[in-house]
């Protein structure tokens, strides 16, 4: 079985960082996602990987609620 992970865009990065996921399916991923996402205030994106298919691209704005968006 192939590992979920991801990959942090940041503005000041020049090479993302990568990030393993303890997901089991695709679905479960996203709750992750989000605490990724406020986790790294300055985030641009996440690229979702299983194995070596990509499954998505994400911005901050489609992970984070508004309310936790304007407390960051």
């Amino acid at each position: 079985m192939d590992p979920f992970y991801c990959l942090i865009h940041t503005p000041e990065a020049i090479t993302p960082e990568l990030c393993v996921l303890a997901a089991r399916t695709e679905t479960a991923t996203f709750p992750e996602l989000r605490r990724i996402a406020q986790e790294w205030p300055r985030l641009e994106r996440l690229e979702l990987y299983r194995g070596d298919a990509r499954i998505g691209s994400f911005s901050l704005n489609e992970l984070v609620a508004p309310a936790l968006r304007q407390a960051a």
